[in-house]
């Protein structure tokens, strides 16, 4: 036996409120023929009295009555269904899953999005790319932020920006004073080094095994603040993404010193990557959106302080 329908609650809900099938068919944008064929059949179909006609004066019964007040909460509950999605479509509501390998690099842009969607539950972790593009290939993860030299075909991307990895050592260190040095003269040099699941390090490691260069790693690490305050101790030196660094300040307030590095390609990628599905989730997409803004300001920001623009921007 085939259940009722939601447009035949519809029907049932107009026909209580206008009491004509005229009036219903007119308030729902049907024909009345298509009304009143809904009723009977229903009615035919279960053997039961839902309304009854008194001239032109369509009444419930009792049974059309209990049916109606169920109905009601059925159109109810479909309404708010109906505005939970319009919400999630206008971002008034919703969730974004997100992964940051160095959250440094876009906690200004996170906190953007945030303050443009409050309505966007955010949950972010952090960890390192290839954790997080593990959880985003199984897809735990609606967005995330990872250090790439290239990026896996199967997911969608796109780049944020370019980093150099460069050097730092502590001001005591004999190399303080350096502005730049060649990957030659790291070998055999003590490092106080990241995890070998960073991709920095995988980079880097690369590069200079393409060399035959092999610092001495007396440190291995999971954690980059423990990492940055050994290396300001003098243990060793150590690398990072140019943006980790931070401010000039934070620099000289933790007496570090930072070094460009020569002799090899010592850049790396930051990409946002989600599966090719999640890139038109309305969060999904309205993060990117604002991302590429970001991009495209730091890049005119970048150009205007190196005198590339002259005209007005």
């Amino acid at each position: 036996m085939n259940p009722i329908t939601i447009p035949q609650i519809r029907i049932l809900d107009a026909v209580a409120k206008e009491e004509n099938f005229s009036r219903a068919a007119q308030s729902l944008g049907i024909s009345q023929p298509a009304v009143s064929v809904q009723l009977r059949d229903l009615q035919k179909r279960h053997g039961v009295r839902i309304y009854h006609r008194r001239g032109k004066r369509i009444c419930l019964s009792p049974l059309g009555q209990e049916l109606l007040k169920t109905g009601r909460k059925v159109l109810g509950l479909l309404h708010e269904m109906d505005t939970r999605l319009q919400d999630a479509r206008n971002l008034l509501a919703g969730k974004l899953n997100i992964g940051l390998s160095c959250h440094y690099f876009v906690r200004g842009l996170l906190a953007r999005f945030m303050a443009q969607y409050p309505g966007i539950r955010v949950t972010a972790s952090i960890g390192h790319s290839t954790h997080l593009l593990d959880q985003v290939l199984d897809c735990r993860m609606d967005l995330a932020e990872i250090t790439a030299r290239e990026v896996d075909p199967r997911l969608h991307h796109q780049k944020y920006s370019d980093q150099r990895i460069l050097l730092f050592v502590s001001h005591a260190h004999p190399w303080a004073e350096r502005k730049q040095i060649h990957m030659k003269e790291l070998h055999n040099e003590k490092m106080v080094a990241l995890h070998q699941r960073s991709m920095t390090r995988q980079i880097f490691d690369q590069v200079l095994e393409g060399a035959d260069i092999r610092p001495d790693i007396v440190l291995e690490l999971d954690n980059w603040s423990t990492m940055e305050e050994l290396v300001a101790a003098g243990i060793g030196f150590g690398i990072a993404l140019e943006d980790e660094f931070g401010p000039e300040e934070r620099l000289a307030r933790e007496k570090l010193t930072k070094i460009r590095i020569q002799g090899g390609d010592f850049t790396a990628g930051q990409y946002f990557v989600c599966q090719p599905e999640y890139r038109d989730l309305s969060a999904v997409k309205a993060f990117l959106d604002i991302a590429e803004q970001e991009r495209q300001h730091h890049r005119i920001q970048t150009h205007l302080t190196q005198g590339d623009i002259t005209h007005e921007v």
